[in-house]
């Protein structure tokens, strides 16, 4: 399929339980208004009951679909499909249980998912693996109720969907090629928890926009998205190293222009800039942190998410440095901020530490996922910190305090920040424009 000359509607592949999810076990439940049927690797079908509960497991090097202790099929694979295309609803499709949310990251949950379309069930490595095939606007719709909430304002729900739209097509990051798959349903790629949260609202943000996407020059814009960016846009080149794109850099997400007050590469101005609560349009100033819940998606949490802290203790580091890296640190000396993108986020950071010999070492992280991913067994929030070391009576510090910015890499929309500007009364467009300067919509089908 070429997608820069797309012009109808593709089908397209989601992972929904992934072969490093390491499942033996899947239920599921058909539709209890729904006509579902079984179909076979060799073509052959089976009819399925209304509300009929089913378990599929692996046996015997193969899986097994079982309606209660009764063996229906047992092969290489299987398709549970409709035999005729259902309406879109909110809770329609099979329902699919303990679906894996957050994976990876610090919100990890099990969530029930109703899935429209057809699902494909497989072996990988001797586990299960899930894949939903359905029409893509379908997907949109379900995308923009489970990145955000169906409470939030119709510009923002039609600005996320065109850029979750723009994203999956520009194809500039297939994380999960070698799986046959255009995506899987969480966040690493982008949110996709099926029709549980649908509502009228998505459905209709996605007819609005059907099949509108966002362009410069002559190529679909790969437009990338976080919680919140915490007052300033990350460049592309900072976060993932490629070639700059000129509709993702470094931008205030404000009328005010921050960024000739603060230069966030320089540390003492990333002191003022993460001290402060500038009036951004993803700030308690604009989006009350207190209603954030309200707005945000399902497995989202709490919190505060355009200033926060967190305290990390020193056996706590020590042991996560050994686990995550292996290697033999007695006790951690210092953190030292060797490189920060320009919304602050730091891009290389040194560790000094000493090893059981009391041998002083450094080592660098050199990606903001590896700096969350490593300093923090939940993934810490995002990587624009500042670091406090607090001693008590020893040589080494007690603790380190991370003062930060933002949820994410920062990157392209803010999700929050968008809110925040449909909040205000901004439309779609302008909200687009804002965090893609230079891009233009264009409609492919």
């Amino acid at each position: 399929m070429n997608l820069q000359t797309l012009q109808q509607e593709p089908d397209i592949r989601i992972g929904i339980i992934l072969p490093e999810d390491r499942y033996r076990e899947i239920r599921l439940e058909t539709p209890r208004n729904g006509d579902y049927q079984l179909v076979f690797a060799n073509g052959r079908s089976m009819g399925l009951s209304p509300g009929l509960p089913l378990r599929v497991e692996t046996q015997n090097g193969k899986l097994a679909v079982f309606d209660g202790d009764q063996k229906l099929y047992s092969g290489e694979r299987v398709h549970i499909q409709p035999k005729a295309a259902a309406e879109l609803a909110p809770k329609s499709g099979i329902l699919v249980r303990d679906v894996i949310a957050g994976r990876s990251f610090h919100w990890k949950k099990y969530i029930d998912v109703h899935l429209p379309g057809k699902l494909e069930l497989s072996l990988r490595n001797d586990t299960l693996f899930l894949v939903n095939v359905l029409p893509f606007e379908t997907y949109l719709a379900c995308v923009a109720t489970s990145e955000m909430n169906a409470a939030c304002p119709p510009a923002l729900l039609e600005a996320q969907t065109i850029a979750a739209r723009s994203w999956l097509l520009a194809h500039a990051e297939n994380k999960h090629h070698e799986l046959g798959i255009d995506a899987c349903n969480d966040d690493c790629c982008q949110r996709y928890q099926g029709t549980g949260f649908l509502t009228a609202e998505a459905i209709a943000s996605t007819q609005t926009t059907r099949g509108r996407v966002l362009m410069y020059d002559d190529e679909i814009c790969d437009a990338r998205y976080s919680k919140s960016c915490g007052g300033i846009m990350e460049a592309y080149e900072a976060v993932w190293k490629g070639k700059p794109k000129p509709y993702l850099v470094v931008k205030s997400d404000a009328r005010e222009d921050f960024t000739q007050q603060f230069d966030l590469r320089r540390e003492d101005d990333v002191q003022k800039w993460l001290t402060s609560h500038p009036k951004s349009f993803c700030s308690p100033h604009v989006v009350d942190e207190s209603e954030l819940s309200r707005y945000l998606g399902s497995v989202d949490e709490s919190g505060r998410y355009f200033r926060w802290q967190v305290t990390l203790r020193q056996e706590e580091l020590t042991q996560r440095l050994n686990e995550m890296l292996k290697l033999d640190v007695a006790a951690v000396q210092g953190m030292q901020v060797l490189e920060r993108g320009g919304s602050g986020r730091i891009v290389r950071l040194g560790i000094d530490f000493l090893d059981a010999n009391m041998h002083l070492h450094t080592i660098t992280l050199k990606d903001q996922y590896d700096i969350r991913n490593v300093l923090h067994r939940k993934f810490l929030y995002s990587s624009a910190f500042i670091i406090e070391a607090k001693f008590g009576g020893d040589a080494v510090p007690r603790e380190f305090v991370l003062t930060g910015g933002g949820w994410g890499h920062g990157v392209g929309l803010c999700q929050i920040g968008a809110l925040g500007m449909a909040l205000e009364g901004f439309d779609t467009e302008t909200i687009l424009q804002h965090y893609y300067p230079g891009s233009r919509l264009e409609t492919l089908y």
